[in-house]
């Protein structure tokens, strides 16, 4: 399933372009809005984007610097302008971006419709290149370096990274990592590994290198012969998009965790096409300064992802520092029916409880440590019923309860319910129960 982010300052044409690739069947699509650069931005960095349409004339950062920040964090991202205006300075600007097709608005949905399919098409042809260079390297083995081998299991043993840097014998060891920076890592899990060997351990590290940003440097070993770990840092100038104007904050608090996860969506989707096999992951905090804790992370982090996978569920993103709700309630007596219930009731209060705020399925995911992409088809495996259904399921009822049941006006309950606007309120009630709004309430 491709990501897509629509962005204009004018809400009705985002509600309204929303609406419309949600009720064409001829798309799968996740999709998200913005009616801000700022805001696209955010979004940006959290969640990894497939498709870009956007405005080209918006207020303070326009749809053409905006990509220039978009491509930072998704390198190939397709982007669509979409415009008011066809003065050829923009249909220059817009060429020189690299954009996939430049289109006013004055033509219609079916010209944009087609520019979205052609780029799928590409995105599909890249992805088929990618996958058949990965399955011809899969015989190919990918050796470490010794001393860097060793350095690795020597810091999964117990022995802090600063202390084992000052060794004479790792003096000349171009390690990628700097002890006295703010480093996070990251515990990868195979799924029933015991039908597998050691290429699948070392297809999944080239697939994950693969992603890996440039502005992100990493060192990677294999842990008791069946779990992969990375040890990963972020370069000053990734870190300083994240911290913005709170320079203190740790690795995980300033949101390289929530793009991170990003990345690890691609790495265990990909996984599935090219290997067949689903890949869990767990993220840990900063390290900085804990260095002599990451061994008891590690394990902590295995155990979260082997209790996860004794209940049935497949690629999972652990974030360590996030690690509750379900962990909690988990127990060996516990059966998996059980726990399957329990998972969809966190869901389901997850949703009722952020109406107003973020319902997304990556955020849905980042709560039950999911992985967004598998969470719907397990979702509509348990339940029968689609997540998107019962989302919208849920407005509708909360908001004919406060209809109902309170004198709030109908621009407050939209709030509430979790509608960006009124009148993508009004088009979704009346869509819903052939009634507006203001005419359901007379009738009460």
């Amino acid at each position: 399933m491709y990501r897509l982010l629509i962005v204009d300052d004018e809400p009705v044409i985002v509600n309204g372009l929303v609406q419309l690739f949600q009720g064409n069947k001829d798309f799968e699509l996740d999709i998200c809005k913005a009616y801000s650069s700022g805001e696209a931005l955010e979004i940006a960095k959290k969640t990894k984007l497939d498709i870009l349409i956007s405005d080209i004339r918006m207020p303070q950062k326009n749809g053409l610097q905006l990509v220039d920040e978009m491509v930072y964090y998704w390198p190939s991202c397709r982007v669509i302008f979409l415009t008011g205006y066809s003065e050829f300075n923009y249909v220059y600007e817009a060429l020189k971006k690299n954009a996939e097709n430049y289109i006013l608005k004055t033509e219609g949905i079916e010209p944009i419709f087609q520019a979205v399919k052609e780029v799928i098409g590409k995105l599909e042809e890249e992805k088929r290149l990618r996958l058949q260079q990965e399955k011809a390297q899969r015989h190919i083995q990918i050796a470490e370096p010794y001393l860097k081998k060793e350095l690795m299991e020597a810091m999964l043993s117990g022995e802090p990274l600063p202390t084992l840097l000052t060794q004479p014998i790792y003096a000349d060891v171009d390690f990628g990592i700097a002890a006295e920076r703010p480093s996070f890592f990251l515990v990868g899990q195979v799924d029933r590994l015991e039908v597998h060997n050691l290429k699948v351990l070392e297809s999944v590290q080239r697939i994950f290198d693969n992603h890996l940003p440039a502005s992100i440097v990493g060192e990677k070993a294999v842990y008791k012969g069946s779990s992969l770990v990375w040890l990963l840092q972020a370069d000053e100038k990734l870190l300083g998009r994240f911290r913005g104007d709170q320079p203190d904050t740790d690795v995980n608090g300033h949101g390289i965790a929530s793009y991170m996860k990003g990345i690890l969506e691609l790495v265990q989707n990909e996984c599935i096409e090219v290997l067949e096999a689903s890949v869990s992951f767990g993220i840990s905090g900063d390290l900085l300064g804990k260095w002599d804790t990451l061994q008891l992370q590690v394990e902590a982090i295995r155990a979260m992802i082997q209790k996860r996978a004794a209940f049935g569920q497949k690629m999972v993103i652990v974030d360590y520092e996030k690690s509750t709700g379900c962990e909690s309630d988990m127990s060996g007596e516990m059966k998996q029916e059980e726990f399957k219930q329990l998972l969809i009731e966190q869901i389901h209060r997850y949703v009722h409880n952020n109406l107003s705020n973020d319902v997304s399925l990556s955020a849905i995911a980042a709560e039950v440590h999911f992985n967004p992409s598998y969470l719907s088809r397990y979702y509509k495996q348990i339940t029968g019923h689609n997540l998107l259904e019962y989302i919208q399921s849920t407005k509708m009822t909360v908001a004919i309860d406060l209809m109902r049941n309170t004198s709030l006006k109908l621009n407050e309950i939209a709030s509430k319910a979790g509608f960006d606007s009124a009148s993508y309120f009004t088009t979704f009630f009346r869509k819903m129960t052939g009634l507006s709004p203001q005419e359901y309430r007379n009738s009460q």
